[in-house]
């Protein structure tokens, strides 16, 4: 068994893999970034030399997540300045393998689908783009300090504990009845139920193939903004709306609202319901294949979007399953 550090422990990702770490046999050493408990180790302490001082691998699951209102600083300082640390630590630690846990946000939205590791990095929000500087220094200082860098990125991750997630407010706005498909609906989407984010991630920590690789990591299928909309519904048993929003009555709302917030009017003080980076999320047809990793880590994602909603929402207390 292995001595496994996981940064980011106590948030949605980091605390699932935790879990299953433990499950199966591994010494784990959760950081935090701000202890709850007594014994919690947080990223400051962990850099100032406190917390454990031994480990065979890293997995650099903390990060500032792509949220409203975020400063250019806070993404900077949380998402790369802190790689060269952790880096340096995890090498006088003695760790062999360091796990980034990036996004396949560094892509962007092109238009040649699915997106592989061979698609070129085109970020298109200030999040990704710190993904992109993040990965960049990680790869040149790993080299430097002669440490195994395994990049992964996964989809947009859901499932039970998510509160802030893609799919928690999704469910949120139509349990509310404020929910319109916005445009037809038929755009794909491609999503990856948190287990098999997990089963990656730990497959990418121990196998000898994964060395100085990059990986993404995707659900078994797509789906399209209807389809999902319509799970959604079935499992809260609301009925949604015929009507469609139409996108450019959607884009029109988007752009007065991004122009409010950049002038800084108090009622976008708060998230807004729309602006164009959820837009584009929601609208845009995007899709992925992992087949790098099914080949050179065995990765099987198993969670279909049917029983994934499912347990999504029974874990939230809003589905009657």
């Amino acid at each position: 068994m292995s001595r496994v550090l996981v940064t980011g422990a106590a948030g949605f990702v980091g605390s699932h893999l935790t879990a299953s770490l433990r499950s199966e046999g591994h010494e784990v050493y959760p950081i935090v970034r701000a202890a709850r408990a007594p014994g919690d180790v947080t990223m400051s302490e962990l850099l100032a030399g406190q917390g454990p001082h031994e480990a065979d691998i890293v997995v650099h699951a903390a990060a500032v997540r792509h949220r409203y209102g975020a400063s250019a600083d806070t993404y900077r300082s949380s998402n790369i300045e802190l790689i060269g640390d952790l880096l340096r630590r995890a090498k006088a630690m003695g760790c062999r393998r360091f796990v980034l846990v990036s996004s396949v946000g560094v892509y962007g939205f092109p238009t040649a689908l699915p997106i592989t590791e061979r698609h070129r990095f085109a970020p298109r929000t200030l999040y990704s783009a710190t993904k992109v500087h993040a990965e960049k220094a990680a790869r040149l200082l790993a080299a430097e300090l002669d440490l195994e860098l395994v990049i992964v990125r996964p989809t947009i991750v859901y499932g039970p504990g998510d509160r802030h997630g893609m799919l928690d407010k999704l469910a949120d706005v139509i349990a509310a009845r404020r929910y319109l498909i916005v445009g037809p609906g038929t755009n794909v989407l491609h999503h990856t139920h948190v287990d098999d984010v997990v089963r990656g991630l730990t497959l990418a920590a121990f196998r000898r193939e994964a060395a100085g690789e990059d990986f993404i990591l995707a659900g078994p299928e797509t789906t399209t903004l209807a389809e999902l909309s319509r799970l959604v519904a079935a499992e809260l048993r609301v009925r949604l709306p015929r009507m469609h929003l139409p996108l450019p009555v959607a884009r029109l709302a988007a752009s007065a609202i991004d122009l409010a917030a950049y002038r800084g009017w108090a009622f976008v003080s708060h998230e807004p319901p729309v602006n164009h980076d959820k837009l584009d999320v929601m609208t845009v047809s995007i899709a992925f294949d992992p087949a790098k990793a099914r080949a050179l880590l065995g990765y099987e994602p198993r969670v279909r979007y049917e029983e994934g909603v499912r347990r999504t929402l029974a874990a939230r207390g809003t589905s009657p399953s």
